[in-house]
């Protein structure tokens, strides 16, 4: 018993030992990278160039949040951000300013539902707060209740970032 434990021991150290290496590695790559945007224009190489108009690709995809929101983009955020893995969307759109979603969760033993419905409401409208072109967000959760928010009920954290309170989002369900 005693030769298992050990053996099952310096398997664990030599995966942590490995994943250790590959964080160490990881930073230093990330380093490297934001060494490139550091360059004075005038002295760019044209592979450092080459670099820098990647780095502009990525970041003009994040300004999409820039045009309006569709029904296929918030299903796409509600999937991403949204949803548990047995969670379902039955049907999302967006019309006069308003998203409207109805979803249907999976009861989870380890949270209740409605705790579940308050998370699931607080991390998609954290990143649906990034998008412009609607003011109201109406969840419908079956069989839990309803969250319906204002943009205008938003705050913002020390980090510039753009949400809902849990709290307010709380008596908005119990309402």
């Amino acid at each position: 018993m005693k030769k298992v434990f050990f053996v099952l021991l310096a398997a664990l150290l030599f995966l942590v030992a490995c994943n250790a290496e590959d964080s160490k590695e990881k930073t230093e790559k990330n380093n490297d990278t934001s060494e490139v945007s550091k360059v004075p224009e005038s002295e760019q190489t044209g592979e450092e160039q080459g670099d820098i108009e990647d780095v502009n690709v990525d970041t003009e995809d994040k300004s999409e949040s820039d045009s309006p929101i569709n029904a296929e983009k918030v299903e796409e955020i509600l999937t991403d951000y949204g949803l548990g893995e047995d969670d379902k969307i039955v049907s999302v759109s967006v019309e006069g300013g308003e998203i409207k979603a109805v979803i249907e969760l999976d009861p989870s033993e380890l949270v209740s539902i409605e705790d579940l419905a308050i998370s699931r409401y607080s991390s998609s409208s954290d990143e649906l707060l990034t998008h412009k072109g609607w003011e109201q967000l109406t969840i419908e959760f079956r069989n839990v209740g309803t969250i319906s928010m204002n943009r205008s009920e938003k705050e913002t954290n020390e980090l510039d970032m753009d949400y809902f309170p849990t709290a307010v989002i709380m008596e908005k369900l119990n309402s």
